[in-house]
């Protein structure tokens, strides 16, 4: 345990699940040590040295019997936490140290809340939907990708016994913090996730585990959207897009503009698209925007769609609204100039991918 935790309660709890991330602990561990006062890392069942590179590092580590429940997992990491707040990081994750200092004296100072980091996932594939380049002052953080993709996640909340995840597989702990009454807030404090960019078999292996879990899932949940949309995608990755489709217009049929619809609708646009479908895209591009204006990644939909369906001024005046909207998007100055290109010289990508 590091700083004065010998005199006082620990402020930061970091919470870690790991199975055979001895090689990865050190850098987590370490690297965070200006962040967390107690480290707890729960061992779901390790063959390499997981568990004595956690103890050398000062974590305090709980064997756990794997149960195909990541919700479970993450659970007994929070039931072992003594610190008033829990920061949750995964062993191929950081966050850089410049950002340190100022994600603990946010936590010091912060009402009871979830908190919500921006989760930057680098990928090498620029086709990649809602693929950023990575900027000069984040190089070193990307070590070597090209780019990243957001997603946004409660990573820091109170410790307390009501708050627990939920989920087999892509767990979340946000419906306990509603239903806990608690906001949540975010920050503008990336966590820097590499694990995507590992070897391809690892991926396999992932994508392979991940469906059994979201079937497991899904069979419990059937009619939670969550699940569903999730299901949805893992579809997608295992190379089945007309059930995935099927599922989506099931999602939406039910309720169009409940949980999950947005991502439902700007799904079903893209999906339309690559079949040809120039109206489908047309329209569930249109109802994603309808029900969250107020999100970046429909905008970019929108623009693309119009112009690839042939609404070339269309496409530029929700280029004109997109730029409006969020003028600071790194994304923004590409898409511009790809909007603004002669036909003859437009390989029009608008940063999203075919």
């Amino acid at each position: 345990m590091n700083r004065d935790t010998v005199t006082r309660e620990p402020l930061i709890s970091l919470a870690v699940i790991a199975r055979d991330e001895a090689a990865s602990l050190p850098r987590l561990l370490d690297g965070h040590r200006r962040l967390w006062d107690e480290a707890i890392v729960i061992d779901t069942g390790s063959r390499d040295d997981t568990v004595a590179v956690a103890r050398r590092l000062g974590a305090r580590v709980e064997a756990f019997a794997w149960c195909d429940d990541f919700s479970a997992a993450r659970n007994a990491a929070l039931a072992c936490c003594r610190g008033p707040w829990v920061l949750v990081l995964d062993a191929d994750e950081h966050i850089a140290s410049a950002d340190q200092e100022g994600l603990r004296a946010l936590v010091a100072a912060a009402e009871p809340a979830g908190i919500i980091l921006p989760q930057w996932n680098y990928a090498d594939d620029p086709g990649l939907v809602g693929w950023v380049p990575v900027g000069s002052d984040r190089a070193t953080e990307a070590e070597g990708a090209p780019g990243y993709v957001i997603a946004h996640q409660v990573r820091l909340f109170p410790a307390a016994d009501a708050l627990r995840y939920c989920g087999r597989v892509h767990e979340t702990i946000e419906p306990s913090l509603l239903a806990s009454g608690l906001g949540l807030v975010t920050a503008a404090i990336p966590v820097h996730h590499s694990g995507h960019r590992g070897a391809p078999f690892r991926e396999a292996e992932r994508v392979a585990r991940d469906g059994r879990l979201l079937r497991l899932k899904l069979h419990e949940e059937p009619t939670n959207p969550r699940a569903r949309y999730e299901m949805a995608v893992q579809l997608l990755k295992e190379s089945q897009p007309d059930l995935a489709r099927r599922l989506l217009e099931s999602l939406v049929a039910a309720a169009p503009d409940g949980a999950r619809s947005f991502e439902a609708w700007s799904l079903l646009g893209r999906l339309a698209l690559a079949s040809g479908d120039r109206e489908g895209a047309r329209d569930a591009t249109s109802r994603a925007i309808g029900l969250r204006p107020d999100l970046a990644e429909g905008w970019l939909d929108l623009v693309r769609v119009r112009w690839l369906t042939g609404d070339q001024a269309g496409a530029r005046r929700a280029l004109s609204e997109f730029a409006r909207l969020f003028p600071k998007d790194p994304r923004l100055p590409a898409l511009t100039a790809q909007v603004q290109a002669p036909p003859a010289d437009n390989n029009f990508t608008g940063g999203m991918g075919s």
